[in-house]
């Protein structure tokens, strides 16, 4: 086996793995829907609630906001603001690629860094109704930043190895 053939093998398992985890966050979106609608109808219908949605729903929300952030990464999908970029040299674009990955790379270590000391320091810590660790919603920034700093990194190798920049878009 050669390494292209083992790196083909690895981007396959990788666009495996976000396929499976984009179709979680479909399931975790679906459930919270299910779980708000239902706890609504429950207050307004039979003027009582699901006492647990609320704390719920705010956790699945978070884990969504960042778990998506980290498939929109991969997907190279994030905002962005190429005025200056479009009119520069292949060259240029290269320059602004890595110093924007190195920006990327470093604010992601410090939310992760951040977000790991929240997270084990409100592990003691439990919500008052569904008797969830707190900790587990400060678990979601820590595993976004791990994982978007691991894509950054790794289209900052690309930038780096590469002799000319990728298309708009393209990301490994």
């Amino acid at each position: 086996m050669t390494a292209r053939d083992t790196g083909g093998a690895l981007l396959r398992i990788a666009d495996f793995g976000f396929r499976a985890v984009e179709a979680a966050l479909v399931v975790v979106l679906a459930a919270m829907v299910v779980l708000v609608f239902s706890n609504v109808v429950m207050r307004y219908v039979f003027d009582s609630g699901i006492t647990v949605t609320d704390e719920l729903s705010r956790m699945m929300f978070v884990w969504i906001s960042f778990v998506g952030a980290i498939s929109v990464a991969r997907r190279g999908e994030h905002l962005g603001v190429d005025l200056l970029t479009a009119t520069l040299s292949p060259a240029g674009k290269r320059v602004c690629r890595i110093i924007a990955d190195i920006g990327i790379v470093l604010c992601s270590t410090i939310l992760a860094n951040g977000a790991f000391t929240q997270t084990v320091a409100n592990m003691s810590n439990i919500a008052p109704v569904s008797g969830i660790p707190t900790g587990i919603t400060y678990a979601a920034p820590f595993l976004a930043g791990m994982g978007i700093g691991v894509i950054a990194l790794f289209d900052l190798f690309g930038a780096l190895l590469s002799s000319g920049v990728a298309e708009s878009g393209d990301q490994p």
